[in-house]
């Protein structure tokens, strides 16, 4: 039933959003004042794709995202050396398609407050998770570099004090009627590289 709504809705929305998806190579860095040396594990060791299915919800395995961390050890969702929040950009131009605010300690909604952005000309969905604050909202338009909202620590494992403060960044492709994980690093790379 869900897989049938989901090849629905992404059907809709490509005809909705296709013409308007003019950018869509472009690319950029998600999290502001940081770089690839902030991506977790070794040149991109932390994407784990193996055992994910999106239609598996909280029961999924793997980690088919990257988590970019920022400076700030005392936890307060602000970088450490400006004492300022931390923006959280689009990595592509697209359709906000999904958002969550107001996530609360003791929720088990993993990606605490969260904005999801399709991509349609590449049939990408972005998932930027955990976040603080959350700007746009759904059918909103954004382009690559445009901020969605504050890097922060919410989220069931992001929140507790073991957890760095962090960005989980993941991006699956459609194809037939499947979400599948895309490995980005080296697009990370190279937007980075452009800024």
């Amino acid at each position: 039933m869900a897989r049938e709504q989901i090849v629905r809705l992404h059907t809709e929305l490509l005809a909705l959003y296709w013409e308007r998806d003019m950018n869509f190579q472009k690319r950029a860095f998600p999290v502001e004042g940081c770089s690839p040396t902030d991506i977790g594990g070794r040149r991109g060791s932390g994407f784990v794709a193996k055992g994910y299915n999106f239609y598996d919800g909280n029961r999924h395995l793997g980690h088919p995202a990257h988590d970019i961390f920022i400076r700030d050890k005392d936890q307060d969702s602000r970088d450490d050396r400006s004492g300022k929040k931390v923006r959280v950009r689009a990595f592509a131009s697209g359709v906000v398609v999904g958002v969550n605010r107001g996530w609360r300690p003791g929720s088990e909604l993993r990606g605490g407050n969260y904005v999801w952005v399709l991509s349609p000309r590449a049939e990408l969905y972005c998932y930027y998770a955990h976040l603080e604050d959350v700007w746009v909202e759904p059918c909103d338009w954004v382009t690559a570099s445009e901020a969605l909202g504050t890097v922060g620590r919410t989220g069931k494992n992001a929140f507790p004090p073991a957890s760095p403060t962090h960005l989980h960044f993941m991006c699956l492709e459609f194809k037939g009627g499947e979400m599948r994980p895309v490995n980005t690093y080296e697009d990370l790379l190279r937007a980075a590289s452009i800024e």
